[in-house]
């Protein structure tokens, strides 16, 4: 269920991307922030995927 005054759409207008990313310790804080915040598990991971905070999968076979 999506929360309608969550426009993920409208983040890039809103804020600018950083120049450089944000090391890794500052990274895990703020996915921590967003998943206490997240209205529930689908919530969160639109919100990270927004912030581009998805960790990667693991390639296949390893």
């Amino acid at each position: 269920m999506t929360d309608p005054k969550r426009e993920l759409e409208s983040l890039g207008d809103v804020f600018d991307s950083p120049a450089e990313p944000a090391d890794a310790e500052v990274q895990d804080r703020v996915r921590r922030v967003v998943a206490s915040h997240a209205l529930g598990v689908e919530d969160c991971r639109l919100l990270l995927e927004a912030l581009g905070l998805l960790p990667h999968p693991a390639p296949a076979g390893h």
